[in-house]
């Protein structure tokens, strides 16, 4: 089957040999992905399509990548918003991340140069499982917008155009666990500003998702389960039709918490799509520059000055 719920969050099952575009599984799990964005900004992928061998890879490398000392993990910069380096901060004790640049050349280009930098003799093994698995979630991302397009009844083209303008970045996440004079707040509650963010547990739970009826609730951090958060790009796209996803990190387990996350950009600009409006839904918002809505997000300037960036 392509979809199931066992939870308040809806799974559509990426694994399902019978989930090809045309097929009624697919009908099936493009309307189980409508309604969940639609009603909760967010949904399940359920794939086997990453062994357990490369699960417990890229973790592992993970915690060495984040156990190199600051002055080596401070040599990752970005031209790109919150695309380099975030060392942990008096607003966000617990939280550290680094992103990789998945633009502007071949994937595995992007990642040897992430790899030189912090390994300047080279790691071979690093980028090899970093690559693999980079592939495989922008494909699941890929699955997804392709899915979405189908079930709104658009053009395939228009599918085809937006994937041909995207821009990725790969991120790893670490979260401490706290002193028991700390609070257990991992990362405030936000939206982000991607069309998608794909997020992928190390089986430690902390990610919390806030659904329409203003319920936080945990997210599974089995290693099979994706979670797929809609960003500010979609709900613009979709004329409001989708919300973006609010979520946030609670360290209540007494482990550290490590995350991956793919995030997807345009290169282009941010637009609604053309089918989107209609007498019911008049046009919102403004075509504007992706790169320069992140800068302004990550600036925490007053809602008003967002709301005059993005809105007619």
């Amino acid at each position: 089957m392509g979809s199931l719920t066992v939870s308040q969050i809806p799974i559509i099952d990426f694994s399902d040999e019978n989930m090809k575009p045309g097929t009624d599984t697919w009908f099936s799990a493009s309307q189980v992905l409508r309604s969940a964005v639609e009603s909760h900004g967010c949904f399940y992928a359920m794939t086997n399509e990453i062994s357990m061998e490369l699960f417990n890879s890229v973790f592992a490398l993970m915690k060495e990548l984040f156990d190199l000392p600051l002055e080596t993990k401070n040599q990752k910069t970005s031209e790109k918003p919150n695309h380099g380096y975030y060392p942990r901060i008096p607003k966000a004790p617990l939280y550290e991340s680094v992103g990789i640049d998945l633009d502007g050349s071949t994937n595995e280009e992007a990642i040897q140069m992430f790899a030189n930098k912090m390994w300047p003799k080279g790691y071979d093994h690093f980028c090899e499982a970093i690559n693999l698995y980079a592939k495989l979630l922008v494909e699941m991302d890929r699955t997804a917008k392709r899915l979405l397009f189908d079930a709104y009844g658009l053009d395939k083209r228009d599918c085809d155009s937006l994937l041909e303008s995207t821009n990725y970045m790969f991120r790893s996440f670490k979260y401490l666990v706290p002193h028991k004079t700390q609070n257990t707040l991992g990362l405030y509650a936000h939206t982000d500003s991607s069309y998608f963010t794909i997020i992928h547990q190390n089986n430690v739970a902390g990610l919390q998702v806030k659904l329409k009826t203003g319920e936080w609730v945990d997210t599974d951090p089995s290693h099979c389960m994706f979670v797929f958060l809609a960003g500010d790009a979609l709900k613009v796209w979709s004329n409001d039709r989708i919300q973006s996803c609010e979520h946030r990190v609670i360290m209540w387990e007494e482990k550290e918490r490590y995350s991956m996350g793919l995030l997807s950009y345009n290169r282009k600009k941010v637009q609604t799509h053309e089918e989107m409006i209609d007498e019911k839904h008049p046009s919102r918002y403004k075509e504007f520059n992706h790169y320069e809505y992140i800068n302004l997000r990550s600036k925490f300037p007053p809602q008003e000055e967002i709301s005059n960036f993005i809105l007619l």
